[in-house]
């Protein structure tokens, strides 16, 4: 019996966190500090209910994307039921005035707002227009993007003065044949041309926001490019550039019931999960999830089997944040046995997460450190990548 410890896994999350401290921990002022010294005291004495507001609260301002990359809910879902049952349509996006009112709870006391989730932001028609209302709260105002666009001068210079203070860019390779790989239905000679004309209007206006960050998601298929990639982005004036290995499973892949559960982790001095105590993530309906990470693929299925927390548009961002709900999640991260003892804990959004147990997970997992492309994937007739 294999149990996967999480050392690995771990240390890509505090990674991550690292990563987005830029925007997090920039421009604070006394009562934010405040708040994240609150929020860590309570974190570290386990308190289930809260008087501290979450730090950032990730909005899905859309679930809708433009591209079809392999990891994600839009890949084509060729024989995987979870991708198959997903539901889109164009009605999915979040009305700015509901937008509007979350933003007025939580200024002046959360840190940034990160407004992406499974879909790709500039899908949304008013994201400027968001972005611009979180920054006149005093909030900064992170986006993720795959920036294959085709975007005029006009929208590249609402982009650069629309109040994003940090943009992340996401690059799989260099040029079209890598990049393509994984990145399906992408242009990178899009990417460049927005980032090259960004870079330059920043740089001519002498705009300090938004700063860039370019995260370069490593392949065995993309990593001749990496260093050339480096330069390339040096040259342009991107602000930040990372790389990290990427997956090449699925998301449908690691849901719920698709590794092994062996047992519960023992409980610690600490609880075992940040996001509870630090990270809200509201969907465009206004349900909220604890976190980005699991039940991934199921969110938008037709047969949706994930526990919402509550919903921002029916009460408040504090009336869900401190609800019974939020305070099994918290009960379950700091003494995660409690859900094998019949403590109730067993249809909470977080039963059964790698985080807090000993499973196989990593069995099922393909990281790109460890499997090529070709180790996974084949490429038909019609030049499409399917799984093997």
């Amino acid at each position: 019996m294999a149990f996967f410890v999480k050392k690995d896994l771990l240390l890509l999350w505090s990674r991550g966190i690292l990563r987005r401290k830029n925007w997090i921990l920039q421009d604070l002022n006394l009562r934010k500090i405040k708040n994240l010294a609150k929020a860590g005291m309570q974190y570290a004495l386990k308190k289930e209910k809260l008087s501290s507001w979450p730090a950032v609260v990730k909005i899905d301002i859309s679930p809708l994307c433009n591209l079809e990359c392999l990891i994600c809910v839009h890949a084509d879902p060729g024989s995987c039921s979870h991708l198959k049952r997903q539901i889109f349509h164009a009605k999915q996006r979040m009305p700015l005035e509901k937008y509007r009112n979350i933003i007025e709870e939580i200024k002046g006391k959360t840190c940034a707002v990160s407004l992406y989730f499974l879909g790709d932001p500039f899908m949304h028609p008013d994201l400027l227009e968001m972005c611009g209302i979180a920054k006149e709260a005093g909030l900064n105002v992170h986006i993720s993007t795959n920036f294959s666009y085709n975007f005029s001068d006009e929208k590249i210079e609402r982009i650069a003065r629309s109040g994003i203070t940090h943009m992340t860019v996401c690059v799989d390779g260099i040029t079209q044949e890598t990049y393509e790989k994984t990145r399906i239905k992408g242009s990178i000679q899009l990417v460049f041309s927005n980032l090259k004309r960004l870079c330059q209007y920043k740089a001519s206006h002498s705009l300090s926001c938004p700063e860039i960050e370019i995260q370069y998601i490593k392949f065995q298929h993309n990593l001749h490019e990496l260093d050339e990639a480096k330069k390339i982005f040096k040259a342009m004036g991107i602000n930040y550039f990372y790389h990290f290995w990427g997956d090449l499973h699925n998301y449908s892949d690691i849901e719920p019931g698709k590794y092994r559960v062996y047992r519960y982790k023992s409980t610690k001095v600490i609880p075992q999960c940040l996001w509870p105590y630090f990270f809200m993530l509201i969907k465009y309906n206004g349900d909220v999830l604890p976190c980005c990470f699991y039940r991934v693929a199921s969110q938008y299925s037709a047969e949706n089997p994930s526990t919402v927390i509550g919903n921002v548009f029916e009460k408040s961002v504090w009336e869900v944040w401190n609800s019974l709900k939020y305070q099994e999640i918290r009960r379950l991260v700091s003494s995660p046995g409690l859900s094998s003892k019949g403590k109730g804990l067993k249809e909470t959004f977080c039963d059964g997460c790698y985080f807090l147990t000993l499973s196989d997970f990593e069995e099922i997992t393909r990281r790109a450190d460890k499997y090529r492309f070709e180790d996974v994937y084949a490429i038909d007739k019609n030049g499409k990548a399917v799984r093997k």
